[in-house]
């Protein structure tokens, strides 16, 4: 037999390392991404600061009323000296360069660009992308690219008309740099955990699952020759409690069944043996000399009870396969039980009278659906039953009541209790209560089995209830709609 593996699911060892290990990389990505925003956020926060505290300085020794403006630019560059990375551009109201950070870049384009009047106007910092010497000592110098914080703002000079405007540049490549070098080494962390993990969880899973192979390798070793074996709940984990106490049910209702099959059998080779037996041992004595006519007659007849008795033994065990098989499909017609009781009593009266039974029906019609026939079969196997253990003079009753939509048919009948151990099994194919409750020679042994099969297929149900006053057998029916 072949097996598709592409519709097969993944293994357990695969979903668990899977999505632990899909937990752990959503895990350090979002911390990895927290991380990298509050730096961002830290760094930003710093460059504003530091911006504005720049720019509140220029702007005071801008609008001092000591000095002249050429004194107020020298002051102001001397101030600069003092601060790292930062770049300053001030121009007049007439467009004209006052002063330019010598080793800075060049920040005239960025007041021609769309949103600088913006800016101007509302003082906040913005990003900006220019180009600066690597080596401002020399002409042929390498230009590279810079990212820049910019504040811009006018300032109104006390000896000017128009605002001068002041743009002061803050290099964030070191921080870039840093958070670019910190992203790296968090991706290359994340990773070779990662890695750990999964062979961690690798592992870990193949060790959790020891116990699933030890229970598996003991299923493994249960065979038909042991089926008395039985798994130990309290030696796995609680996880796999309720399935080695579901798997110790199945065997035994497996063992059970085999037990009941290999009885089974022992009876069917026993109840045909001892015909068989007759059958030979009587025609053995008929040929061993000379017989009158009549006395071959009466051993043909003896024989043909013998064969009337294995045949109807045959037939009834293949009407058990066919509802073993759910072969045993009824019809389905409207069928009343007082009816039906009151046929069944008539080709018992004899016997009844015989055995000095009497027959009681009580209960008015009722109407289920079913096979005529093999309700019939049910009545006759019950009745036969209760009048054969049922003490001379005493009376058989059969009972009919409507509840619920069900309708019971009970059979009752006084003598001796069936013990309670043996109700359970009372249905069994073959099974001996005691000696007082033993099956006759005309009988099979199989007729409550044959009831509680045909019963069944009707959907219906059966139970027996034994005590000192009588034995009942109770059968409930669907009511007939129509």
């Amino acid at each position: 037999m072949r097996i598709n593996c592409r519709h097969r699911p993944f293994s357990l060892a695969t979903r668990l390392t899977f999505f632990i290990s899909l937990s752990t990389t959503i895990a350090f990505v979002a911390f990895t991404w927290i991380m990298l925003h509050s730096v961002e956020r830290h760094f930003a926060e710093q460059d504003v600061n530091d911006l504005k505290q720049v720019s509140m300085t220029l702007e005071n020794i801008l609008k001092s009323p000591d000095g002249s403006e050429r004194q107020k630019v020298e002051r102001l560059s001397t101030v600069l000296q003092s601060y790292r990375n930062i770049s300053v551009l001030l121009s007049n109201g007439n467009n004209q360069v006052l002063y330019r950070s010598p080793d800075g870049p060049d920040l005239l384009p960025v007041s021609s660009t769309l949103d600088f009047s913006q800016h101007l106007g509302s003082g906040d910092v913005f990003l900006w992308t220019g180009e600066k010497k690597s080596n401002a000592d020399h002409s042929d110098s390498e230009m590279r690219h810079t990212t820049y914080r910019l504040i811009a703002s006018s300032v109104r000079m006390p000896e000017s008309v128009k605002p001068y405007t002041l743009l002061i540049a803050l290099s964030i490549d070191f921080h870039l740099h840093y958070i670019d070098e910190l992203k790296n080494n968090l991706v290359m962390i994340a990773s070779v955990i990662s890695l750990m993990i999964i062979f961690t969880v690798l592992f870990a899973v193949h060790k959790g699952h020891q116990p699933l192979r030890n229970v598996s390798l003991k299923i493994k070793n249960i065979t038909s020759e042991n089926l008395d074996v039985r798994l130990e709940p309290d030696r796995v984990p609680i996880e796999l409690e309720q399935l080695v106490i579901s798997f110790n049910h199945m065997i035994e209702r497996i063992e059970d069944v085999f037990t009941r099959q290999a009885n089974f059998s022992a009876d069917i080779a026993h109840e045909i043996r001892t015909p068989i037996t007759n059958l030979v041992t009587q025609t053995e004595i008929v040929l061993s000399q000379r017989r009158p006519d009549k006395e071959l007659e009466d051993v043909l007849y003896s024989n043909l009870e013998e064969y009337n008795r294995m045949a109807k033994m045959v037939s009834d065990m293949l009407f058990l396969a066919q509802a073993d098989n759910n072969q045993l499909i009824p019809e389905r017609s409207m069928i009343d039980l007082r009816s039906e009781t009151m046929k069944v009593f008539e080709f018992f009266e004899a016997w009844a009278e015989e055995q000095e039974v009497s027959l009681e029906f009580e209960g008015s019609p009722a109407l289920i659906g079913g096979d005529p026939l093999m309700l019939r079969r049910v009545i006759n196997n019950l009745l036969s039953n209760a009048i054969r253990y049922t003490p001379r003079g005493m009376i058989v009753t059969v009972r009919v009541d409507e509840r619920d939509g069900w309708v019971d048919l009970i059979v009752e009948n006084p003598g001796s209790p069936i013990p309670q151990e043996h109700l359970p099994r009372l249905f069994d194919r073959f099974y001996r209560v005691d000696p007082s409750r033993q099956r006759k020679s005309e009988g099979s042994g199989i007729g409550l089995a044959i009831v509680k099969s045909i019963v069944t297929a009707h959907q219906g149900r059966i139970s027996v209830i034994s005590d000192t006053v009588s034995t009942r057998f109770t059968l409930s029916f669907p009511r007939f709609v129509a």
